[in-house]
């Protein structure tokens, strides 16, 4: 008589519940990492919402400062000019009627005369020069177009270098605020071009690309090493990028002993410009 063995279920049993447990385990193990990732792309998310508004607290501080900036230039534009100017024309004058008055045989006096008066007619274009500088009138009575193109002719009057302006915005009209941020970043970059890039010739270009206003300002010199494009001993490259930032724009300043140095700036259209740009 032959006896048959009980099947054996325990084995079987205990695999499946291993099974079922790795798979709870597993199920437990992607919950939590999709709970982590969650996480850290709410607070990724945040983070870049912080950063943002940041910004945009950065923009509007810059913003401000050169809005003071502009006005404290204007305020010391106008004491210069009407302090100053008016004291050196009233000795201008003085010194004209001593040297009508005085007698024809007392030459060494008439030379005296002359030579202040030389002196005090040079002080005054000074006087005017850098009341120009601290506050550009040509801004409000010519636009931003004509007095870029005043700038570059002078430009090439004082340094030598030639110097050329292209545009196609035609008769558009731009705010003042962006105006004279446009112009202080051209006047830097002019600056630089003539104390440093040993140039030939320089081109400023104002164009119209899509939304954008595009300002260029190229110069066959030199080049500009890199570590000085972000170092923090560049003022003026740091002046530039801060009224820049305070339009919402960007530059960029490249350069290379072949091609010489070009800055770069966009700024929103909207930003700036208050007429129809043809």
């Amino acid at each position: 008589m032959s006896h048959r063995k009980p099947p054996v279920h325990a084995p079987k049993t205990r695999i499946k519940e291993n099974e079922a447990l790795i798979r709870v385990l597993k199920t437990h193990q992607v919950d939590a990492i999709v709970g982590e990732r969650h996480i850290m792309l709410v607070r990724l998310k945040q983070a870049e919402e912080k950063l943002e508004n940041s910004r945009d607290q950065l923009r509007a501080l810059a913003a401000r400062l050169q809005f003071l900036r502009e006005n404290e230039r204007a305020e010391i534009a106008r004491e210069i000019h009407d302090e100053f100017g008016q004291a050196l024309t009233s000795l201008q004058l003085g010194l004209s009627w001593m040297a009508r008055n005085s007698t024809l045989g007392r030459q060494p006096l008439q030379r005296k005369i002359r030579s202040l008066s030389g002196l005090v007619t040079t002080m005054i274009r000074s006087v005017r020069r850098i009341a120009v500088v601290l506050r550009p009138g040509a801004l409000d009575e010519l636009g931003l177009v004509k007095t870029l193109q005043s700038e570059a002719r002078e430009f090439e009057g004082h340094t030598g270098i030639r110097c050329r302006f292209e545009t196609n915005l035609g008769k558009a009209r731009f705010d003042r605020l962006g105006s004279v941020a446009v112009f202080r970043i051209v006047q830097a970059a002019l600056t630089n071009v003539a104390r440093h890039a040993e140039a030939s010739r320089a081109i400023i270009a104002l164009m119209k690309r899509k939304k954008d206003l595009i300002l260029t300002v190229y110069d066959n010199g030199k080049g500009i090493p890199k570590k000085q494009v972000s170092s923090q001993n560049s003022l003026g490259i740091i002046g530039m990028r801060e009224r820049a930032l305070a339009l919402d724009g960007t530059l960029t300043l490249t350069g290379s002993k072949s091609e010489g140095t070009t800055l770069r700036v966009r700024i929103p259209l909207s930003r700036v410009l208050i007429g129809k740009a043809s």
